[in-house]
């Protein structure tokens, strides 16, 4: 439900969605710790974690106060970079860069990386491989690479919809797709909380604000490109990296992903 930073992607839109709804509420702590699978929050205390895709800067600003000792995050577009730089300008072991995932390098950062997450980002790429392998050069070894990407599983009875929405979306003004935004919400929001949901991911939504699930909508209208993966599609995606990988399925629509560099 994060930003992109591709050619031929949707980074303008985006950054236009994060310089939009640029506050960093409390609840986006549990939706991180959700995304993260097993993977405690904590985990990243004393570690030097790069955040590809960094939109307003959320997950930096957690993983930051979860002790990290250095956070690097980076993002394409203005409007994402100026709305990290204020959410986490003042934090001294976070700091904000223009890079794109597809040029990442360990000499443009300073030094290689404990961990590093890519949070809703992958999936919107059009050289998913590429931007991977861009992520991994900058590992250290026995270093983490944490993804989250959407799921095939868990989303097939909103698809239809989504794509549909998507397809006007991307294609629309951005300010038209966000006034479209905000009346969808407004029709959705009874469903969401008063529809028996079987999958996790959606009866969660009644514990998210508004705002949130405004924010949520506006996102999945956004990007001109979506993948929807499968467990082995996942598989076959970081096995060329060569590490040790871990796939779990997350709130019954998604994947967390764990690779460790060995």
């Amino acid at each position: 439900m994060n930003q992109t930073m591709l050619k031929g992607g949707s980074p303008d839109r985006f950054g236009y969605e994060w310089a939009t709804y640029n506050t960093i509420l409390p609840e986006s702590r549990d939706q991180l710790k959700h995304w993260l699978g097993t993977t405690p929050l904590e985990s990243f205390a004393t570690k030097r974690v790069l955040d590809v895709g960094c939109g307003m800067g959320r997950n930096s600003y957690w993983v930051a106060k979860a002790g990290a000792r250095e956070v690097v995050a980076v993002d394409v577009d203005e409007g994402s970079l100026n709305s990290a730089r204020q959410n986490l300008g003042g934090m001294p072991n976070v700091s904000v860069k223009p890079l794109s995932a597809y040029d990442l390098a360990p000499d443009k950062l300073g030094a290689k990386f404990d961990a590093a997450i890519c949070i809703g980002v992958l999936h919107h790429l059009a050289d998913p491989p590429k931007a991977l392998e861009k992520m991994w050069s900058c590992l250290a070894s026995g270093g983490e690479l944490h993804l989250w990407c959407y799921g095939k599983q868990g989303n097939r009875i909103w698809l239809v919809p989504i794509q549909m929405a998507r397809f006007l979306g991307s294609r629309l003004p951005i300010q038209a797709s966000h006034v479209l935004a905000k009346i969808f919400t407004a029709m959705i929001w009874p469903v969401l909380h008063y529809f028996p949901w079987k999958t996790p991911y959606y009866r969660r939504f009644k514990e998210l604000s508004y705002k949130n699930i405004e924010s949520i909508v506006f996102d999945q209208m956004l990007p001109r490109i979506a993948h929807y993966w499968t467990a082995e599609d996942m598989h076959a995606l970081v096995a060329p990296l060569g590490g040790k990988a871990l796939v779990e399925e997350v709130l019954g629509n998604s994947w967390h992903v764990c690779v460790t560099k060995t």
